[in-house]
Order: C-alpha cells, then structure tokens, then sequence
C-alpha cells in the first residue's frame, strides 16, 4: 500500500494492557490488573478500563468512563479479535470502530462489530468512513447485522460488503459473554506468525 492509512496501528499497542485497552477501548479481566487500568462494573459484566492515569498517556482529559454500550461493544470487539486470531487472521490495526486484520489467504478484513448488530443506516455510515480504504487495499468488508433488517440494497451496491459468517459472530458472542463474567475462556488462541 501506497499510504498508511490505519489510525491506530495494533504494532504499537501490543504487549502493554493499558496500551492494548486504549486500543480495544476495554480490557477482560482475565488479562490480569495492571497500571493505568482499573474494574468498571456494568449490568452485563465487568471489564478493565483505563483509570484517570492511564488515560493521561493518551488523552487531554482524564476523566472520562465508557458509557455501558460503547464498553460492551469494545468487549465485542475484543472477542472477534480473539476469535479470528485463532482462525489465522492477523490484526493490523484500527480506523476508528473498524478493526483491519490480515487474513490467512493474504486478504484484508475490515471487520465493523456492535453489540446487536448495525441498522442498515449504520452500516452505510460506517462503510462510507472506511470504503476508500477497503477498495485501497483490495479488501471485504465485514459486518454485524442487527436481526430482522434487510440489507439487500447495500449489499448489491457496494460487493466488497459482506454480512460476518454467522459461526464467527456466535463465537464472538459467547465468548464475549464469558469474559464479561471474569472467566477465563476456554478458547485456545495459537500465535501466528
């Protein structure tokens, strides 16, 4: 690629979870305490969030906890994170609610994941972020539908677009329910290189 065009590169992130949960928005707790992180309860589980120190690292205010959807769907994002890894998808990076990974064929991903899935509105506003990218690097789009909508329309529009293969989206899912409860999943992840 000619550009870089990740805003955040997942490189730079890797191995620090105060680092890791600026990029993911949320930690589980099974990564284990660190500094600059600490637990958030919410009505579907608890998570790590970056404390008021953490915070200073990366950002002008300090004072500033995710509301109970945008953690819920850091989490989520987290869990297809892990769910691809295992797959053999690398992760790139992120460009804003978009994870890119690197697929096992040599393909780009960019994966847009939210708890209960995107409305037809919601997915055309997030691809039209991302499409100059995706069609940069030669990739699919992927995303979470919300049930009972229809998008025949976008779909035909735009072919690089494809619904997530619901088997991933199940995972995902389960597994983000597990880590919400502080387990530790029973998920193995092997390293790619």
């Amino acid at each position: 690629m000619a550009r870089r065009f990740l805003a955040l590169d997942f490189r730079e992130y890797n191995g620090d979870p105060a680092k890791e949960a600026r990029f993911f928005g949320v930690l589980p707790l099974c990564r284990g305490e660190a500094p600059g992180l600490r637990r958030e309860r919410y009505l579907w589980g608890e998570v790590l969030v970056l404390s008021r120190d953490g915070r200073k690292q990366f950002f002008r205010f300090a004072h500033y906890t995710p509301s109970s959807q945008a953690a819920r769907n850091a989490l989520l994002r987290y869990a297809f994170y892990q769910v691809l890894k295992n797959k053999g998808y690398r992760l790139k990076g992120r460009i804003g609610e978009v994870l890119v990974f690197h697929g096992p064929e040599g393909n780009m991903v960019f994966l847009a994941a939210k708890w209960g899935g995107y409305t037809p509105a919601g997915v055309r506003r997030v691809f039209a972020s991302v499409s100059s990218y995706v069609y940069q690097a030669g990739g699919r789009f992927w995303f979470t539908p919300a049930k009972g909508r229809r998008y025949r329309k976008f779909l035909k529009a735009n072919p690089v677009a494809e619904v997530i293969p619901a088997e991933l989206v199940e995972e995902a899912e389960g597994l983000s329910e597990v880590l919400a409860r502080g387990e530790v999943p029973s998920l193995v992840v092997r390293e790619t290189r």
